[in-house]
Parts: C-alpha cells; sequence; structure tokens
C-alpha cells in the first residue's frame, strides 16, 4: 500500500471484478469479440471513409503492409470487405466494406452509441466535464507510452560531489 493509504493495485482488480462481465458472450453480446485490434480498425476507417487503398489502412492501423494485407484478406474471407481495382489504373486496389459488412458496423456502432448516450443521460454537466477531461488526459498519458513515463519518474536530479 502507498503511503498515503491508496492502493492501486486493489483498484485495478476492483475495476476489472466489476468489468470482467464484457469479457463473457453471454453477457455482451457484441460481435466485435470475434474480430482482431487491427481488424476492427479497419474495419472502423471503412465505416468511415467507404473507400481506402491498402496503405491508407496500413497508415490507420500503425502496421506494416503486410500486416494491413493479411488483416484485409481475413476480412474477404468473412466477407465483411471487398478488394476492387480502379477502372483507370489497373494497379490501383480500393478497399471498401461489403453490404455485410456496412450491415455489421453499423449495428455494432449503434450499440455502442446506446451505450454512450444512456451514459450521458445519468450525468449532470459538471460530471461529463470532469468524464471528458478524464478521459483526455487517460488517452495522453497512454499515448506518451509506458517509456516515457518511467523515463521522468526515474530521472532524478544528480547531485554533484568535488572530491578534493
Amino acid at each position: 500500500m502507498a503511503k498515503d493509504g491508496f492502493n492501486i493495485e486493489e483498484l485495478i482488480y476492483a475495476y476489472i471484478d466489476e468489468f470482467k462481465f464484457l469479457f463473457f458472450p453471454e453477457e455482451w453480446n457484441s460481435a466485435f469479440l470475434d474480430y482482431s485490434k487491427n481488424e476492427i480498425l479497419a474495419l472502423l476507417l471503412l465505416y468511415r471513409k467507404k473507400q481506402v487503398n491498402m496503405t491508407e489502412v496500413a497508415d490507420y492501423i500503425h502496421a506494416p503492409l503486410n500486416t494491413a494485407t493479411g488483416v484485409i484478406t481475413r476480412l474477404e474471407k468473412k466477407q465483411i470487405a471487398q478488394r476492387q481495382r480502379d477502372v483507370e489504373d489497373k494497379r490501383v486496389v480500393f478497399i471498401s466494406l461489403t453490404a455485410m459488412g456496412e450491415a455489421f458496423v453499423k449495428k455494432e456502432i449503434e450499440e455502442l452509441t446506446y451505450y454512450f448516450k444512456a451514459l450521458n443521460a445519468e450525468l449532470d454537466e459538471e460530471e461529463k466535464r470532469a468524464m471528458y477531461s478524464i478521459l483526455n488526459k487517460a488517452i495522453k498519458i497512454l499515448k506518451k507510452g509506458k517509456q516515457e513515463i518511467e523515463e521522468v519518474t526515474k530521472s532524478k536530479p544528480v547531485k554533484r560531489i568535488t572530491i578534493e
């Protein structure tokens, strides 16, 4: 336990215990659980942009081109995404969602939207501002990464002692 009586490990476990139902399919009927992180990101990109090329997918999911190709291939096998050659330049390939993919992502977004709206309805204006402020700070910290945070906390000023 920390000196101030605050035990972060216990807090983490308490929240895991409260949120563990999210990991059980019978409790959380989300088909998104059948997809990898990169597949979900690619689906969201395709849903928002409607049509992209492979480089855009790779950039969006922060992965090499060969990884993005594998992601799109898996989505094609699930009949969620499709590749189409450009009419004018056959070297250019565009990726888009199939009708089934479009309906799937739309349904998942509607489900997430329901929960965000329900949460939003329960909060007053001050609580909403606090929640968004906390979320923005959490995103900022997560973007920094663990290593950068550890470097800041470990770097202490060195006291120089002159030896005569």
